[in-house]
């Protein structure tokens, strides 16, 4: 049996384990990557980027439908999923292919099969055409990433009742669908199935959509989503459901049932953590997540985890962050950013919405005296330009000192505009030191520019009452 030796061996290609991989090899290390399935994970592949190929495709639809308030004329605008689904799989295809060159023009060792952690830092990788491959590693990370939940009260069928993973497979496009979970994905492909032309209904235990999100980000969305048609329905829990000939019914709490075409189930995330050989390591997990500190180390020295697997913010851009720090800190090299990062949350709602740090509601139960500064798109003259006047950008300041300690984008291009925010609240800025930086005009950064001035009650283009 063939036995190889590596400085790193990294366990999972996704964003988590591509980035360790390559930021390993940057530092000097032999590097392997082990991965069972396609290279690029969820994110590449049934997340992140084929979810927002569906909806550039379902913006230029909708932009064409608005033709004449544009000034010109498009006929004839409906949706082909099936050429929306094949242009998200060209996306997908070539974003793949661009990673895998990364991986190969970095040095780094890519093993197709299935990563089996054994003890004392070896990993058995079970081939596809049955044979084995051993191998020895200085360190290992687990990168393994996670997959939607299935509750088992639910009859998946990858049909009429499916998870995202399956959602994004679809040939045919619903005339109904009910949607369980009011979360991020949730809300994301109550969007893409609306604007497709399916009647949605989206159902969320919690007392709001987005439950993580602030009180005032979540009245804005839902106010938009009904508007667009979206029937949601909080405080309510789908008990079970059953397939039946011409879709599915669902049994809510207290008696009442829905019927529609199809469910789509998005209660969450589980760990990737099964069979890989972690209770073999000694490696602790908790609640099927992988147990590690601020440097991705596990209980079993030389063994680190990143992303999904490890529990703490199951998303691409963290995972990514994660796995260069742990493979920096298995070298022995300072880590290229210390300290708990600043971490923004986006939803690709129509508007989008995003945050990041402390809502007014959050700093005031920290015992933080804040002004909240607010600007509305509808005041802003790009936003008027393309015809996208929905929504708010708002920033949320320590009184005394001015500090930026949050903000909030509800609006067009909201998933870019946090990132100027994600910079002010990690660098200690103040809202005048945002406020005092030019921003070209016209542009939707000067939501955020006229929120900082309005938080000192100083906006040029806001109405004093």
């Amino acid at each position: 049996m063939p036995r190889e030796d590596y400085d790193i061996v990294v366990l999972g290609a996704g964003t988590g384990g591509y980035t360790a991989a390559i930021r390993a090899s940057q530092l000097g290390a032999g590097v392997a990557l082990v991965e069972s399935r396609e290279i690029g994970g969820t994110c590449l592949n049934r997340g992140c980027i084929p979810t927002k190929a569906l909806i550039g495709s379902l913006e230029a639809m909708e932009k064409a439908r608005k033709s004449e308030h544009f000034g010109f004329t498009a006929e004839r605008v409906a949706p082909s999923l099936s050429g929306m689904m094949d242009r998200k799989r060209r996306i997908v295809s070539q974003t793949v292919q661009g990673v895998e060159k990364l991986l190969a023009g970095n040095g780094v060792r890519l093993i197709r099969g299935k990563g089996v952690l054994e003890p004392g830092r070896r990993v058995r990788v079970e081939l596809p055409d049955g044979g084995e491959i051993r191998i020895r590693a200085k360190s290992i990370l687990v990168a393994t990433g996670s997959e939607p939940a299935r509750p088992k009260m639910f009859p998946f069928d990858g049909r009429s009742v499916m998870t995202s993973d399956e959602a994004l497979r679809l040939e045919d496009i619903p005339k109904s669908i009910l949607i369980v979970g009011a979360g991020a994905i949730g809300v994301e492909f109550a969007r893409i199935f609306d604007s497709l032309g399916a009647e949605v209904t989206l159902f969320e235990m919690l007392d709001q959509v987005l439950p993580g999100a602030d009180a005032r980000i979540s009245q804005a969305l839902s106010g938009f989503m009904r508007k667009r048609g979206i029937q949601i329905r909080t405080k309510t829990a789908v008990e079970k459901m059953e397939i039946t000939a011409d879709g599915m019914v669902a049994a809510l709490a207290g008696g009442e049932t829905v019927r529609a075409e199809k469910a789509l189930v998005s209660t969450g995330r589980v760990p990737n953590s099964a069979g890989i050989g972690l209770e073999t390591a000694g490696v602790e997990t908790a609640g099927g997540f992988v147990v590690t500190d601020g440097d991705g180390r596990t209980c079993v020295p030389g063994v680190y985890a990143a992303g999904d697997v490890a529990g703490k913010w199951l998303l691409a851009y963290t995972a990514g962050r994660e796995g260069a720090r742990a493979v920096e800190h298995a070298l022995g090299r300072p880590p290229s950013e210390a300290g708990d990062p600043v971490v923004p949350m986006t939803v690709f709602s129509d508007p989008e919405a995003a945050w990041v740090g402390l809502s007014e509601r959050e700093a005031s139960e920290k015992g933080m005296d804040v002004r909240v500064g607010r600007f509305f798109f509808a005041a802003l003259g790009k936003a008027s330009a393309i015809d996208e006047t929905e929504g708010f950008a708002a920033l949320v300041a320590e009184k005394a000192s001015g500090r930026l300690v949050g903000g909030q984008v509800v609006g067009p291009h909201a998933s870019d505009l946090i990132a100027e925010i994600t910079l002010a609240v990690r660098l200690r800025l103040t809202a005048r030191d945002v406020a005092a930086t030019l921003h070209s005009h016209p542009t939707l950064a000067e939501a955020v520019m006229e929120a900082a001035h309005d938080a000192h009650g100083e906006s040029i283009h806001k109405m004093r009452k």
